[in-house]
């Protein structure tokens, strides 16, 4: 599917030059293409966290777009690197269930195992295969090489379950699934699954329904309301929640039906 667009999610940051070189790569490949950081800062070898924010900002990005996700813990032994496809899009990453959330949006059509050497750098690191190999495959694909030379196809490739939220009655049962710059924590909980008045529970906290804004409340305090990505979760105003309630992904929350019931 040839592409203008690279959207790069990593875990890299930006103090080091790890992401100029390989958009210096991409660049040097393919003159002329868009490259769209969707994120650097995914916590260091966090895959389930890249997931969600892959999943997250894909409906944003231009149709046909290949994500280039690069967090790979264990980057140089024998994991593969796998290129696959949706409807509207196409990702690259390592073979470590990175790509498996986006399937909460569109279905993978087809996924293949890279492993079309001639299109790899010459000397290949064993620490950064983000440079040596998925920028110029990237940089191929972005120009139009047929899908057959890729690498073969390839349905054995790792996944990391959504964690859907569990309804009994009118509880509803769910966890935090990302904790963002500001330290608010992101659930699984979307909005269709409760109403304005829910009652909340998370870190030993009761909630009484949804916040329409972060300064819907005093600064310095807690609330919880809708975020911009559709989920339930939880913030201080003008402060860190995670940090003040010592919560983490993986913390239990729990909605229950509306005040009046």
């Amino acid at each position: 599917m040839k592409t203008n667009t690279i959207a790069l999610l990593s875990d890299f940051g930006t103090a080091d030059p790890f992401v100029g070189t390989m958009k210096g790569v991409l660049l040097s490949k393919a003159p002329g293409l868009d490259i769209i950081d969707i994120t650097h800062q995914i916590p260091p070898q966090d895959i389930h966290t890249a997931a969600f924010y892959l999943m997250a900002a894909m409906p944003y990005m231009p149709k046909s777009t290949l994500f280039m996700t690069v967090v790979d813990p264990t980057v140089g032994t024998g994991r593969g690197i796998i290129w696959a496809r949706t409807e509207h899009y196409q990702f690259m990453a390592p073979d470590n269930g990175l790509i498996s959330w986006v399937e909460q949006n569109e279905k993978i059509k087809e996924a293949r195992f890279i492993n079309n050497s001639g299109l790899f750098s010459k000397n290949i690191s064993s620490t950064f295969h983000g440079r040596d190999i998925m920028a110029p495959v990237a940089a191929a694909i972005a120009k139009g090489l047929p899908e057959k030379k890729i690498g073969p196809v390839f349905s054995e490739y790792r996944s990391l379950p959504f964690p859907q939220p569990q309804k009994a009655g009118n509880r509803v049962a769910g966890q935090v699934i990302a904790v963002d710059h500001f330290g608010n924590a992101i659930t699984n909980i979307r909005r269709s699954y409760l109403s304005a008045g829910s009652v909340f529970s998370i870190a030993g906290r009761m909630f009484k329904g949804l916040k329409l804004t972060y300064a819907s409340v005093p600064e310095g305090e807690a609330l919880a309301l809708i975020g911009s990505f559709g989920f339930l979760e939880f913030s201080v105003r003008n402060g860190n929640f995670a940090r003040t309630f010592d919560v983490k992904i993986g913390s239990v929350v729990e909605a229950l039906g509306s005040i009046d019931e």
